[in-house]
């Protein structure tokens, strides 16, 4: 099953809402959508000639549903038999544009929440020469306000993007992979790379396995976690960079979290019981 998590979820679908906390992960059987985002060089003047809505394929990005993965990479849909000179400088037979790929999924049901976006970076041989991003964008109906989340995508890491910033007039919520940097020559794609992304690495086995008790929260001393009779045999605490800071095996259906030695923020629990998986997002204040 391809999931997207929610703090303490009750129920799986495309999204959730409690607590107005959201967690989404790469899911291979959701609609991706592509935009397409042309600069000049700086050599040019390095200023904005288009940007409009492009097929997955066209951008290079490739959505596979089974094995439930996105993978990026540079674009060289562009360069054609490289005689225009718009994509192709003639000069020099480098690309003549600054291409930014953006594949997405947009979800407005989003708008109005805290959201956090996670996935896991299989694997990463993206030439330097290219900027590659994991990224939450959240803009108004008209497009005078963007505001845009982002995380590098490090081989063998999870990262989390984290969007906390909500105002009652957001209304186009997207999260995805950019991927920028020059228009390329086909004949150069295995040499320049690609990135593969896919879920998070936590799960939810059983939406309604764990029903979780967290107090207090805010706190900036400690957290105690209970459930309702399960054993807790895991958790796992990830800052907002999906760096684990704690881990514990309680084995206990209550337990007290030591905050004291973290920094102020916002912290996600992975907790684990003899019937599931699930999460819950933590506050150090």
């Amino acid at each position: 099953m391809k999931q997207i998590y929610i703090v303490c979820a009750l129920a799986l679908s495309m999204a959730f809402t409690t607590s107005a906390q959201q967690i989404v992960t790469v899911d291979g059987t959701a609609t991706w959508n592509g935009y397409a985002n042309v600069f000049e060089t700086d050599a040019n003047g390095g200023g904005f000639a288009f940007g409009s809505g492009w097929a997955i394929p066209d951008l290079k990005s490739t959505v596979d549903a089974g094995a439930n993965t996105v993978v990026v990479q540079p674009n060289f849909n562009t360069w054609g038999d490289g005689t225009d000179p718009f994509w192709v400088d003639q000069t020099t037979g480098e690309g003549n544009k600054v291409f930014e790929a953006n594949t997405f999924i947009e979800n407005n049901a989003l708008a109005g929440d805290e959201l956090f976006f996670r996935g896991t970076v299989n694997s990463n041989t993206l030439d330097a020469g290219y900027v590659a991003v994991a990224f939450i964008k959240v803009f108004n109906a008209d497009f005078s306000v963007l505001k845009e989340e982002t995380q590098p995508l490090v081989e063998g890491e999870v990262f989390t993007v984290s969007y906390t910033n909500v105002e009652a007039a957001d209304t186009v919520v997207q999260y995805g992979f950019k991927v920028t940097g020059l228009n390329a020559d086909p004949a150069n794609e295995g040499a320049l790379g690609s990135i593969e992304i896919g879920e998070a690495a936590l799960s939810v086995d059983d939406a309604n396995a764990i029903q979780l008790n967290v107090f207090p929260n805010p706190s900036n001393n400690q957290w105690t976690i209970n459930t309702n009779a399960q054993v807790i045999t895991a958790i796992e605490i990830f800052d907002v960079v999906g760096k684990k800071v704690i881990s514990l095996e309680p084995n206990t259906s209550s337990t007290i979290i030591d905050a004291s030695k973290l920094t102020a923020g916002v912290y996600i629990a992975s907790v684990t019981s003899n019937t599931g998986t699930t999460s819950v997002k933590l506050i150090k204040s």
